[in-house]
């Protein structure tokens, strides 16, 4: 059995595509893979911003966080993650 560790962006999943459902793998439940989808470089500030989604119960709660500057962020930045941080809490009331 062979062992492939992969850096995860999105470019890289995508080389191995083949070696497993990609498309499964960005619908999975957590913020980090919605990010990734979305152009978002696997870092640090990736991580934080995912937990501090995963946390959070509200849009409101998620942009009022003293842990990240959220306004701070571009504004093309800023509507991606409202789009995904909207489609991420949908999906938990589900």
């Amino acid at each position: 059995m062979r062992t492939i560790i992969v850096h995860p962006s999105i470019e890289n999943l995508q080389q191995f595509s083949d070696s497993f459902d990609i498309e499964k793998l960005l619908q999975s439940k957590g913020i980090l893979p919605w990010l990734l989808a979305n152009g978002w470089k696997y870092d640090d500030e990736s991580c934080l911003i995912a937990n501090i989604v995963d946390e959070s119960t509200s849009l409101d709660e998620v942009w009022e966080s003293n842990e990240f500057d959220f306004n701070a962020l571009p504004d093309e930045s800023k509507e991606k993650l409202n789009q995904i941080i909207r489609e991420k809490l949908s999906s938990q009331t589900d």
